[in-house]
């Protein structure tokens, strides 16, 4: 019996690969674009660069070949590079992913922290006067004024804070306070207010609204049904949203660590050139934070769901 049931789920699947809708295009594009990267690969024409393809591929292989740490291309024994990473660890490595990762962090909360407040103002449906269009009694005209305004303007501060890169932020507090951690977090948690902001004030636009308008036609205010309906509801998209943008903080903070403090950013940023092979192991421990952050955010939604 669950045979035949697992041959005729195979049937429906291999006849909705038959009927799925083919684009002409999409395929031409792919085998075009396939094909001039082979080409600039294996072309010696000048347009491409002066280096002749033979060359480019002795530069890459030698580039792969640094990239194998140095005590195992010594010894060819893969054993030696256990003691080597952990020198690369207690050396500077530790300190480096404990401030690119507390960088993060900080910064993610802190940016966090300031969204969630303003959040109702970001939401169309909220932001005014009789919440989804639904009588609440009269309403005095200071307080329409600023039902009325305090959304445009919310949502203009998420833009502008998006709008310019942390990079810059990162770069202009430097100077003003000098080179320590909070010019990194401030950078930071400016410019992911904005984009958190954004993001979360999606998901509020786009949640379920019946339970919300249900709390304020039985009298409870604005806030209150925002804090006790929507946001229960909506908790789990804006852990995802939040885990996401960690993530890209993390990264973001291994690349402001260029700018002179001890982060994974500055660690590769010295072995660039010189010592690939440490070059590499850095981006991989980055990456690890990364992987680990994603495996405990799914464990966490699981929980929560």
């Amino acid at each position: 019996m669950e045979a035949t049931l697992d041959t005729d789920r195979l049937g429906r699947v291999k006849e909705l690969r038959r009927s799925r809708t083919k684009s002409i295009y999409l395929r031409i594009s792919g085998i075009v674009v396939s094909g001039m990267i082979i080409w600039a690969w294996v072309s010696s024409q000048p347009l491409l660069g002066r280096l002749s393809a033979s060359r480019r591929w002795e530069n890459f292989k030698n580039f792969a070949g640094d990239l194998i740490p140095r005590p195992v291309q010594r010894s060819g024994d893969w054993l030696d590079a256990f003691p080597w990473a952990w020198g690369l660890l207690t050396d500077e490595g530790f300190v480096a992913l404990a401030t690119t990762f507390g960088i993060a962090t900080a910064a993610i909360l802190l940016a966090s922290a300031l969204v969630f407040p303003v959040l109702i103002f970001a939401s169309r449906q909220l932001a005014r006067p009789n919440p989804f269009g639904l009588w609440s009694g009269r309403v005095s005209a200071l307080k329409s004024f600023f039902w009325k305004f305090s959304g445009p303007v919310v949502r203009f501060v998420f833009v502008l804070a998006r709008a310019v890169p942390e990079y810059l932020i990162a770069f202009l507090l430097l100077s003003l306070l000098g080179l320590q951690v909070w010019p990194l977090v401030l950078a930071l948690a400016i410019h992911n207010f904005g984009i958190l902001g954004r993001l979360w004030g999606e998901v509020v636009e786009n949640a379920e609204t019946a339970s919300a308008e249900q709390a304020i036609a039985a009298g409870q205010s604005c806030s209150s049904s925002f804090i006790t309906r929507i946001v229960p509801a909506s908790f789990n998209r804006f852990l995802i949203y939040l885990f996401y943008r960690w993530e890209t903080c993390v990264k973001d903070a291994t690349v402001l660590g260029m700018l002179g403090l001890l982060t994974l950013g500055k660690l590769i940023a010295l072995s660039k050139g010189f010592f690939w092979d440490q070059m590499f192991f850095y981006i991989l421990l980055g990456a690890s934070v990364i992987l680990l952050g994603d495996l405990f955010s799914t464990y966490l939604r699981r929980k929560l769901r």
